[in-house]
């Protein structure tokens, strides 16, 4: 049986409803060719994403970075045309995406990333991140448990402009009974000055939102809400949420205190002076030790250009192992 919770939250159900209230985004279904690659645990990328990169790039020895098909008759690299001009059309009319799943973002393979962000500007950006996340493979895994249920949600790509969100602008929200009871600073690593003398205002601007664009709009009775606060009177939803332990994990509220009842809701929690900040989150997502320091010794080079040089060194190595 679905999760009617996740399903709810899904972002295929939600954003059809509230897309005025949200920022801009476009939504790819994943067929099941796709589907099938994300699951297949070979790591290599489309034709079409390294197709650039193929007219460019060569070895040492002079053969392209790519292997050949047609050189290798029992290789064959996937290529997925359609869906893959659809990303592209995404990207050149946002000039750079931000990209998710039905739930979640590939934060977790940000490490592949030229930029280290989930910043978009190439096909090859999008699959580096899609096929090296394991955030992206817990979706993929939940909607398969769903496949025999018929009112199961579907698996897709989500694309948004990319945008530079200052982390002082966001914030969790946290809903019981269909009441807005909770208000949350999310980056809690920094104090920010201005959410000290604006509190009045976020707080006011938040709960109008909630009260005129959510309440009783969102199916379920207790959930989590995202929100970026870029300027007064100026609110947009970027994400629906369960409510449980793991929205309330790394916020000043607990999942005990919101189920008890707060008195005076909403309760707007903030870090109100410079002093017991936490780490980021996402800092805590990272490569294995020993990649880490393979990547760190070749500096600001690139993952695919230290990649590259790596095989080609060994290749020397090889060689001249062979001469001796």
């Amino acid at each position: 049986m679905v999760n009617n919770v996740q399903a709810e939250c899904s972002f295929t159900s939600w954003y059809p409803h509230f897309s005025k209230d949200s920022l801009e985004a476009i939504i790819l279904p994943l067929p099941d060719k796709i589907l099938k690659y994300l699951e297949h645990d070979a790591f290599v990328l489309p034709v079409e994403a390294t197709k650039n990169v193929e007219c460019t790039a060569g070895w040492s020895d002079g053969s392209t970075v790519f292997p050949d098909s047609s050189e290798d008759p029992e290789f064959e690299p996937p290529t997925f045309p359609e869906f893959s001009k659809k990303i592209q059309e995404a990207i050149d009319d946002f000039g750079a995406a931000f990209i998710k799943s039905n739930w979640s973002t590939p934060s977790d393979a940000t490490w592949v990333a030229p930029t280290k962000t989930l910043k978009c500007t190439s096909l090859e950006d999008v699959y580096l991140l899609l096929k090296s996340s394991d955030r992206i493979s817990n979706d993929l895994n939940m909607i398969r448990n769903w496949s025999d249920n018929k009112n199961a949600v579907s698996s897709c790509l989500v694309l948004k402009r990319w945008r530079e969100i200052n982390p002082c602008t966001e914030f969790r929200c946290f809903v019981m009974n269909n009441e807005l009871i909770g208000i949350c600073q999310r980056d809690l690593s920094q104090y920010y000055t201005h959410i000290e003398s604006e509190k009045y205002s976020i707080q006011r601007d938040i709960t109008t939102i909630f009260n005129e664009r959510i309440k009783e709009r969102f199916k379920l009775e207790n959930y989590s809400f995202d929100v970026i606060r870029y300027k007064k009177d100026k609110v947009k939803i970027i994400d629906f949420g369960p409510m449980d332990e793991s929205v309330t994990k790394g916020s000043l509220f607990t999942y005990q205190e919101l189920q008890n009842e707060i008195e005076n809701t909403p309760e707007f929690r903030f870090i109100a002076e410079d002093v017991g900040v936490q780490p980021k989150t996402a800092q805590h997502f990272c490569v294995p030790q020993e990649i880490n320091e393979f990547f760190q010794s070749r500096g600001e080079m690139s993952m695919m250009d230290a990649l590259r040089e790596e095989v080609e060194n060994q290749g020397r190595v090889q060689n001249e192992e062979d001469s001796d």
